[in-house]
């Protein structure tokens, strides 16, 4: 076996060092932050992976999986072999990588010795912490050197890039004797993170004393060696060399020795110290203060059961147990931890991508609202920042023209942004009861986009957004498409800003529903009649104009044309349109079933299903194509998990519970890797993929952008909400799931701080409909736990009984 999972652990045990791509995990606590892939390939940041990039990787180096976090063992012999496989990639006589919840932890065994390697973070503590117990296993005692290694960068990812020749001469490397620590400080004065309070010191310290070090990548390696060959390493010591200039590093030497049959601990520390360029001597006294306390005994044990803890507080929101194994484990172990990675890093890092991107409005407010439902207090948060975002007209920090002006509309800003941020606030307010959260002040953006605002609530913040969709309406009275919608490349129709979106109106309306059963908490009954009517308003829009008879259209294009029929060569059909309206109630039954139906025909590949078909030809075969990607790639025909989602949903509110579990089923990571093959399938079997090559393209199979996917919250929302069927609403929880004739499951759901137990119970082996509840014993009709059963209690037994 490849890999095995651990569910009671909460892990993976990767048995193959060298796979077709680094399967990696994240480490953090909220501040400093990490991944490790199964060979060892590593990269540290504080805060920020663009502008606090503490050490470096080389994504995009074929094969390469490095640098990272690298510990070489030296026997008395001179032989050296590291626990991680890489760098030295010497053969072990056994080998392991366990990735759990923030936690990475390598096992190797050569000639008798095993070596135990963890890393993490400490909650309390800005410090990636190395945890190496060696075990002698033969009957001689083993005198050992150990180098621990990591190359360090210039902070500011594409400041490196763009000017990194410049910026090596404003740096240094040092040893500080008083705290037996490397030091490292980087001061360019153009490469300042954001908050230049933020600029950290950055030291390296051992729980042994330090028998050499190095500060200088290239004096460690040696003239034409690198990590997978070093001369300091090979030749026993290092030079304690200390740079003004260059490429820096931190690599630290110890010497133990470890009885036969004992085994000896040692710890390494990397951490980061804020203040390293505006508080210098402060700064250094804390960070000596901090290594104090991480040295005394006991205190890495503490921190990991903190660590531990955390994740399982976030792991107790929601547990089910189906008898769908493999689903299961990917619902109570691997979305919750992709679904937390996502909303700290959204889109920005991973071993491809490089940091560089920031939050956007739309992809953290759909995050978010699949967070909230695990953390609603993070999710919160992270609303402010997306609102301060909105500006009082009704565009956002996007825009680069005046929204006011509809003789000239923004073909700028993408004409989706604002809508998904309604569900974010209601899944919020309803997973809380704080309604006090619509009417909390948060300021607008300014109209020069930099700025603060006027200070306004959240409702109208929200009610803005409205505004723009509004004031931004074609010749069908669909919202304009603009530069583009969800879909990053649609705006190819619309270059004039003339085109329209059909799933956009979908969205709209989906949006306005929220807004409608929130304005109706309020009391406000002039936004209510007004969402109202322009809810019945879009409705009636998209039913004349956006049916082609079979499908829904995808949109207009500047002249007016239906994009999205089947008379048309290439785009004949599109997932976003047809699924998004079962989910936004827009059209009959019929209409639905028949243009989901066409969904399952014609984009159902077998392993997942495509975005569009046929793919549009691109270059050269056309010289002014739709898209650049090639037919099966990314927004032209792949595998796009993340819209996959929606056809999930929409089956479940259809009541089409095997056709909903199938195509969950078929992109849960592991079951997609065993059907399509490692070697074809390639990404890790625990992450969600952000797509995968369609059949048009020769690499079909291929999972990539793993991890920092939409996939990832949707999947979430679609698994527990929709699948099993658990939902929050402003009056309760609702029960309504949709299974595919199971007598049983059971779910453990979080609401309000009370934990609810729920069976839910199938006799007649149904797929959808509760006939009532049991509350305590109490019976009550339909399927909603009303909130105030659960008010002020810990905890509550709850029994479902499907039935029509």
């Amino acid at each position: 076996m490849i890999y095995t999972f651990n569910d009671s652990q909460k892990s993976i045990t990767i048995h193959k060092p060298d796979l077709p791509s680094p399967w990696i995990n994240f480490l953090s606590n909220g501040r400093l932050h990490a991944f490790v892939s199964q060979a060892g390939g590593s990269m540290l940041w504080w805060k920020l992976p663009a502008d606090g990039r503490l050490t470096r990787y080389r994504g995009h180096s074929r094969g390469a999986d490095a640098p990272g976090f690298y510990l070489y063992i030296r026997n008395k012999k001179g032989e050296v072999w590291s626990p991680t496989f890489q760098p030295v990639e010497t053969p072990l006589d056994t080998w392991s990588a366990t990735h759990s919840p923030g936690s990475t932890e390598f096992v190797a065994e050569k000639d008798g010795l095993t070596a135990r390697l963890r890393f993490f973070i400490p909650p309390d503590y800005d410090v990636l912490a190395w945890e190496v117990e060696l075990t002698n296993g033969t009957g001689c005692d083993l005198e050992l050197d150990l180098f621990a290694y990591v190359e360090l960068s210039q902070y500011n990812w594409m400041g490196e890039q763009l000017g990194g020749q410049y910026a090596q001469h404003t740096l240094k490397t040092w040893f500080d004797k008083d705290s037996d620590a490397l030091l490292y400080l980087f001061h360019h004065h153009k490469s300042k993170m954001p908050d230049p309070e933020d600029q950290p010191l950055v030291y390296m310290a051992s729980s042994l004393p330090v028998k050499s070090f190095s500060g200088d990548r290239e004096a460690f390696s040696g003239d034409y060696h690198s990590e997978k060959n070093p001369q300091a390493v090979f030749s026993g010591a290092c030079g304690n060399e200390e740079i003004l200039s260059g490429d820096p590093c931190g690599a630290l030497h110890v010497s133990c020795k470890v009885p036969a049959k004992c085994s000896f601990p040692v710890n390494f520390f990397v951490g980061a110290q804020p203040g390293g360029l505006t508080r210098f001597s402060s700064a250094m006294g804390e960070f000596r203060k901090t290594l104090l306390e991480l040295k005394k005994p006991g205190i890495l044990k503490k921190q990991f059961e903190k660590l531990t803890s955390w994740w399982e507080e976030r792991f107790g929101a929601f547990m089910c147990s189906i008898p769908e194994k493999n689903s299961e484990r990917q619902i109570n172990i691997w979305n919750p931890v992709n679904l937390i990675h996502v909303g700290r890093y959204e889109r920005s890092i991973n071993t491809t991508t490089s940091g560089w991107r920031g939050r956007a409005l739309r992809d953290s407010s759909q995050d978010l609202t699949a967070v909230a439902q695990r953390d609603p207090e993070f999710a919160e948060s992270v609303l402010h920042e997306i609102l301060r975002n909105f500006q009082e007209e009704g565009g956002h920090g996007r825009s680069e023209t005046d929204h006011r002006d509809r003789k000239k509309p923004d073909v700028g800003i993408r004409t989706d942004q604002h809508l998904w941020t309604p569900e974010l606030v209601y899944n919020l307010v309803a997973e809380t009861g704080n309604r006090e959260l619509l009417l909390r002040k948060v300021p607008f953006l300014a109209s020069d986009r930099k700025s603060e605002g006027p200070m306004a609530t959240v409702w109208e913040h929200l009610m803005a957004g409205v505004r723009f969709t509004e004031n931004n309406l074609g010749q069908h009275e669909l919202p304009l498409t603009l530069r583009a919608d969800w879909n990053d490349i649609i705006g190819k129709f619309s270059k004039q800003g003339r085109g329209e979106s059909v799933f956009n109106a979908q969205l709209f309306v989906w949006a306005l529903s929220h807004l409608i059963e929130l304005a109706g908490i309020l009391s406000l009954e002039k936004d209510l009649a007004h969402l109202t009517a322009l809810r019945d308003k879009q409705v009636e829009a998209i039913l004349k104009h956006a049916w082609n008879g079979k499908w829904w259209y995808r949109c207009f294009d500047d002249d007016v044309n239906p994009i999205g029929d089947e008379r048309s060569e290439f785009g004949k059909i599109w997932i976003n349109s047809q699924s998004w309206a079962v989910i936004s109630a827009v059209g009959s039954k019929e209409q639905h079933i028949g243009s989901m139906d066409a969904v399952n025909k014609y984009l159902d590949t077998g392993i997942g299903l495509a975005k569009v078909w046929p793919g549009f030809k691109t270059y050269p075969e056309v010289s002014d194509p739709f898209s650049g990607y090639n037919p099966g790639n990314g927004e032209n025909g792949a595998i796009f998990c993340h819209a996959n989602t929606w056809a999930i949903i929409a089956e479940t509110m259809l009541g089409r519970a095997d056709r909903a579990w199938k195509y969950f089923n078929q992109l849960v990571p592991h079951n997609a890797l065993q059907k399509i093959g490692i070697n074809r399938y390639k990404a890790e079997p625990y992450a969600w993929a952000s797509n995968i090559v369609g059949p048009e393209n020769p690499k079909h199979g291929w999972a990539n952008v793993m991890h920092m996917t939409g996939t990832a919250a949707w999947m979430e929302i679609a698994a527990t909400q929709y699948l099993l069927g658990v939902r929050a609403r402003l009056n309760g929880l609702e029960i309504d799931p949709c299974i595919p004739g199971w007598e049983k499951i059971s779910i453990t759901r979080r609401y309000r701080g009370c934990q609810v137990s729920i069976e839910v119970k199938n006799p007649n082996k149904l797929t959808k409909g509760v006939r009532y509840i049991e509350v305590d014993g109490k019976r009550v009709e339909g399927h909603l736990i009303p909130a105030s059963a659960m008010a002020g209690k810990s905890s509550l037994t709850v029994i479902a009984v499907m039935g029509s």
